[in-house]
């Protein structure tokens, strides 16, 4: 239920107070400490303080998404000029999810919930709108543990997500999409709404059917669709001549021929981006000509070793930047003046990536900076364009102190086979010459997907496993995306096989480098990387002291139905690849898949292993973990089980996670420690 003003503003301003306070003294951080004592758990684990910042249309105010210490994530505003705070939203059973500007006064947002499991509730959170000031508060769409009526109005249903559009942002509509999903939670269909956020009305955008993905005009039309049968995208345009849908692109998105490309945006002055390999490894980002139905020849961005998937930075009428992730995060400014103030900037902050975001037809000098680094959690600053000043706002954690963190390096090795495998490195702050690391307990960290990539920033498992002496070392292993198309494809079907070599590869060049003790290694992962932890005890059992396991895949036949994939959201385009690609399709894998399943191999894991899971996890059940960890403590005295009940995939909650992370420390202690 939502909270009163009183109570709202007495629980937003006293924490952002605090944040303010505490980030207006944020360059002590650079100052040499001396660390004994252990860094609190809370720090690493607990919810952000401050989880998003969003300038508005006319950049005179900020919408913050903040949270209390004692209850959920809140929306505040704060008005530039004066400084001053005040609430918008907040309820007392969820938090504040996605949010963004309608216009210059309107916000809308959906919710979600980060003190309670996510249990079967992952689509369908409500939908709401108000205005900067708290007032003309209006739901839009039902929550799913409410009726479909409001004070005599009948609510949108509640599978209908917000959507971002670029639009003038100057009336009150918004787009929302009302999406249609499988058993294992692939989008199947999405009709697209034009919504008015202040009396409900609704109407659907008339288009092509089978839609998924839509890009957006500066008059907020629907100009570019992308459907998606099993082996075949068509990419669609509204052409503004005549109002009707036309045939741009057709193909088979797994392939790589030089016609396949994913829609990236569209300008406000009309111009087509997409992202494209054409014919060659890495993705490139190209500008589309919409009359001639062809790319540019040469991109407008390129990477020799990363996919270019980008954004834009706009304005109401122009392209002022494109912004993409290679190591880290980086900004292309097409805009003179941005680009002199992204100079500024980083002459005032030279240690940090400096992210600007600025309103789209500002009528202020203000612009926003994210900062932020791999010892460093976001830190939000103001910036004024007429007179040079930087102004502390929050900080995203203001427990956190850069000066006792560690550096995060991006290392390279070669596996057997000659690929070559990036890898990010963590040393304890003590311990951050090659000379001081030697010997070091190793904890390799696997992450999840396993079609994701580590990218150069603050991580929480990372520093916490630093901060308790261990060199933590997070492989980019074949499969991962973002690396090109061969880094990628080398991964399919060699779930526990080469994937995993990669892994045993990187202990092994870890060892031979120095930092690593050989007799003290240890593996850890989430999904996927829970898997590769248990494979990794099975099959290279002399490298591996012990594991630990959260949320693992316990055999690879009950996911090769496509309920581990890539692409399943809305937000990442479309499914690009089907489960028999990347996993493989019976019955020609089943003795594959057999012998890479933990639940096949569980005799073989003899070293001490965690296992943890939720309960409510949709993708693994936990009666099947379960399973594997009583088949694993037939053989193994030193197996550990720990189950969450209200959890699913993953830790959602903050006191779980600081629960697991203060048994994953006993655990590494009692068996990966100090010799």
């Amino acid at each position: 239920m939502r909270s009163s003003l009183a109570s709202l503003l007495c629980a937003i301003g006293a924490p952002l107070f605090l944040l303010l306070s505490a980030a207006s003294h944020a360059n002590d951080d650079g100052a040499t400490v001396t660390v004994t004592a252990a860094l609190p758990m809370e720090q690493f684990f607990e919810n952000a303080a401050l989880s998003g910042a969003l300038l508005s249309p006319d950049g005179r105010q900020l919408a913050l998404r903040v949270v209390p210490s004692d209850g959920h994530d809140r929306l505040a505003v704060l008005d530039l000029a004066s400084m001053r705070m005040q609430p918008a939203a907040g309820f007392t059973d969820a938090a504040i999810g996605d949010f963004l500007w309608v216009n210059e006064r309107r916000l809308a947002f959906r919710l979600t919930d980060r003190w309670q499991g996510q249990g079967r509730s992952r689509y369908g959170s409500g939908l709401y709108a108000v205005n900067s000031d708290g007032s003309a508060f209006r739901q839009l769409a039902a929550r799913q543990s409410t009726r479909q009526s409001k004070a005599g109005r009948t609510l949108l249903p509640p599978n209908t997500i917000l959507m971002e559009s670029i639009g003038d942002q100057r009336g009150t509509a918004i787009h929302v999409l009302q999406t249609e999903h499988g058993e294992h939670g692939a989008v199947q269909s999405a009709t697209l709404l034009h919504l008015d956020s202040v009396n409900g009305n609704h109407t659907e955008i008339d288009a092509p059917a089978g839609i998924r993905y839509w890009l957006y005009d500066q008059g907020g039309q629907a100009r570019i669709a992308t459907a998606q049968t099993d082996d075949q995208n068509r990419v669609y345009w509204r052409d503004p001549a005549t109002e009707q849908w036309q045939l741009l692109a057709q193909f088979d998105p797994r392939s790589n021929a030089k016609d396949v490309f994913e829609p990236a945006f569209l300008t406000p002055d009309g111009h087509f981006y997409v992202s494209a390999r054409n014919g060659g490894d890495k993705a490139a980002l190209y500008r589309y000509n919409l009359q001639t139905r062809q790319r540019d020849a040469q991109p407008a961005v390129a990477s020799p070793d990363h996919d270019i998937r980008a954004s834009m930075v706009r304005s109401n009428t122009r392209l002022l930047g494109i912004r993409y992730t290679t190591d880290t995060e980086t900004t292309v400014w097409l805009d003179e003046d941005m680009q002199a103030v992204q100079k500024s900037v980083n002459a005032l902050l030279p240690t940090t990536v400096n992210t600007l975001s600025v309103g789209t037809r500002s009528e202020t000098p203000f612009v926003l900076v994210a900062s932020w680094s791999d010892t460093q959690p976001a830190i939000y600053h103001l910036y004024q364009r007429d007179t040079g000043r930087l102004t502390v706002l929050a900080k995203s954690r203001p427990g956190v102190n850069a000066a006792r963190m560690s550096a995060k390096q991006l290392q390279h090795y070669t596996a057997r086979d000659g690929l070559r495998i990036p890898a990010w490195l963590t040393l304890p702050k003590a311990g951050a010459g090659k000379a001081q690391a030697a010997r070091l307990p190793l904890i390799v960290f696997v992450h999840d997907g396993p079609w994701q990539r580590g990218t150069w920033g603050w991580s929480g498992e990372a520093q916490f496993l630093s901060s308790r002496g261990y060199a933590v070392l997070e492989p980019d292993y074949r499969g991962s995306e973002g690396l090109g198309d061969a880094h990628f494809r080398a991964g399919w079907k060699q779930w526990g096989l080469a994937m995993q070599d990669d892994l045993a590869d990187g202990v092994r060049w870890a060892i031979a480098q120095g930092y690593a003790d050989p007799r003290r290694v240890c593996i850890v992962g989430t999904g996927y990387g829970g898997y590769a932890a248990l494979m990794g005890l099975a099959r290279d059992g002399e490298l591996y002291r012990c594991g630990v396991a959260l949320s693992a895949v316990t055999e690879l036949e009950t996911i090769a139905d496509g309920r581990w994939r890539v692409g399943a959201s809305l937000y990442e385009r479309y499914d690009r690849y089907p489960a028999s690609s990347l996993i493989g399709e019976a019955p020609r894998d089943a003795a594959q898949w057999r012998a890479s399943s933990p639940r096949h191999v569980a005799a073989r894991i003899t070293q001490p292993v965690l296992l943890a899971h939720g309960q409510l996890d949709r993708r693994v059940s936990a009666s099947d973990a379960a399973s594997l960890y009583q088949a694993i403590r037939q053989g193994n005295p030193n197996a550990e089980w720990l189950r969450y009940d209200d959890e699913a995939q993953g830790l959602t909650l903050p006191g779980n996670r600081i629960d697991f992370w203060r048994k994953v420390e006993q655990f590494l202690a009692r068996h990966n420690g100090p010799r």
